[in-house]
């Protein structure tokens, strides 16, 4: 694995369910970018935004249902995406995640 391939030790606590050294990005682009959209602080967004392209991210906004209302709700400003074009915060996928996690 290349060094572009591996992730920064500093992004090494995003990823506590698995050995993040392992970590090939390029086989998994989806759940790196999502784990560090969600958690990642300025050094691992400042990794992540020169590793990936705009299109790349801006695709993984779009399509994750990992990401939190508030992360999505950022980074769709941010990114000038509209609201309507990110699936975790369309009003159908949000009353789905309300009924099933209601108390």
């Amino acid at each position: 694995m290349s060094e572009e391939d591996r992730l920064p030790e500093s992004a090494y606590r995003y990823f506590w369910e698995i050995d993040p050294a392992q970590l090939d990005v390029s086989a998994h682009p989806r759940y790196v970018i999502e784990r560090l959209l969600e958690y990642g602080d300025f050094p691992e967004l400042r990794w992540l935004f020169r590793r990936f392209s705009r299109e790349q991210i801006v695709d993984t906004l779009k399509r994750s249902r990992r990401l939190t209302l508030r992360s999505a709700t950022f980074w769709a400003q941010v990114m000038s995406v509209p609201r309507e074009d990110v699936r975790c915060l369309r009003a159908h996928f949000q009353e789905r995640h309300n009924r099933i996690w209601q108390r």
